[in-house]
Order: structure tokens, then sequence, then C-alpha cells
């Protein structure tokens, strides 16, 4: 495992989902979150700088990668922002290490996968062979309508799409992101949570996030208006909602 380290400040760990890594996800947003925090960003298992033994991946496997991390950078209590599958792999975290984890932020989580995402992802790994239409696919579930109509055509489309392209990895992802159940670890999270929902989302539906919500004791909650890639489709927002609840009194 790999992960940088920049800013300086309350550390804040930003946990990817599927995808090449935690700077495919993050990078662009790494300079504004620096500017008030210890910014470190990992590559867990499946992404393309991590090596490992190419087995499935489990939440909780991840969960312990991003508990090594953090017990590598510091002692203290740490702020823990995860995106997608990276939702429900902090809430494992501070599930199964609740003196690592001080605020926990899940982004398009989920506890359990349903019958709905599981037909997706189905479509998605049965067009692994098919670069172009595997990545059309993700990124038709990912940005919402109104983002994908202001690109200026397919190719740029394509190009979103490939940032998701179909290697290993991503499929182990994906295979994971079938097999999702955290209930019994959400239950447990004594960190304070905020859970962020995005509607409209096809990729996680927004009720996945409600559900989070719900599950994790004394979670608030609050809905942001972009597809599941609000990362991309609102960015100022999301660090501005991130800041604002991490470094609340």
């Amino acid at each position: 495992m790999s992960y940088s380290v920049v800013g300086s400040g309350p550390v804040l760990v930003l946990v990817h989902g599927v995808g090449k890594g935690g700077q495919s996800a993050f990078g662009h947003l790494v300079d504004q979150f620096a500017e008030r925090n210890t910014v470190v960003i990992p590559d867990l298992s499946g992404s393309e700088a991590a090596v490992d033994d190419g087995a499935a991946l489990t939440i909780e496997q991840l969960a312990e990668e991003v508990s090594a991390v953090i017990a590598d950078v510091t002692s203290d209590p740490v702020d823990l922002v995860g995106f997608s599958l990276g939702g429900s792999v902090v809430v494992a975290t501070a599930g199964l290490h609740p003196e690592q984890v001080r605020r926990v932020i899940p982004v398009g989580g989920l506890v359990e996968t349903d019958l709905y995402m599981r037909n997706l992802i189905g479509l998605t790994l049965s067009l692994s062979h098919d670069a172009v239409a595997f990545g059309r696919v993700l990124t038709t579930t990912a940005f919402s309508p109104r983002f994908v109509n202001g690109l200026s055509g397919l190719a740029e489309v394509d190009g979103l799409g490939a940032e998701l392209s179909p290697s290993s990895g991503r499929l182990r992802q994906l295979d994971l992101l079938v097999r999702v159940d955290i209930r019994g670890l959400a239950e447990k999270v004594q960190a304070e949570a905020l859970v962020v929902g995005c509607s409209p989302d096809a990729a996680v539906p927004t009720e996945h996030s409600r559900e989070l919500a719900a599950t994790i004791p004394g979670a608030s909650y609050v809905e942001m208006d972009s597809g599941h890639m609000v990362l991309f489709e609102k960015p100022v927002e999301f660090v501005e909602l991130v800041n604002d609840f991490i470094h609340k009194p």
C-alpha cells in the first residue's frame, strides 16, 4: 500500500471507492483541503498503486488497511471521508477501530447491496471485454444527466470512462460492491457521523445513504443536488461541507 500526506492541521483521511485510487478520486480537491488539514490519501487494494495477492476483497480487509495507514501517520483520532464503496469502508473502520476515528463522513455509501445494484453491477461486469462500453455504463450511472449533457460529446464521456477501465483491480472492487453488508459494523460506530447522500444518484441510489444514516447511531444526514460523482459535480460545495463539519466546535 502507498499513501500521500499533504498540508498541516488536523488529520483528514480521504478514502476512495471503485476506481484507480486516491489521487484519481480526490486529487483535484487536495489543495483546498490541505489549507486547513493534514490530508492523507491511501491507495487501497484493488487500486492501481496497491500490490496484493489478487484475492477477493472484503470490507473488513480494506478497513484494516485504512486503520494501518492511520496508525502509521498519527496516534490521535482522525477524521475520515469515504466516497462510494469507500463510504462503507470508513464506516467499517469506525466500527472496528473506534479509538482511531473522531468524525466520519460517508459519501454515496451503503449498508447493504440490493437487487438494483447487483443487476447494475452485473451488467457492467458483463461488458468487461469492451473497455469503452464498460466506461460508458459507469459514467452514465455515476454522473447526473445534467452533468453529462454539459459535456462536449461522447469523446469527453469516454475520457471520463477511461478512468474506470476494466482492470483486474476494478473488477475485484466491483465484485466487492456486489457483496457489501456492513450493518453490524455501522451499528457499532461511536464517532460523530455526517452521511452525505446524492440526488439523483443512479449508481448507489439515494435511499442507501438514507438507510446508512438511520443505521449509524446519532448520525446527521445531508443530501446534495448531484449525481453520484459529487466530488466532481460539486467540488467547491463538497469541500465546504466537509470542512464545516470537521472544524465545527
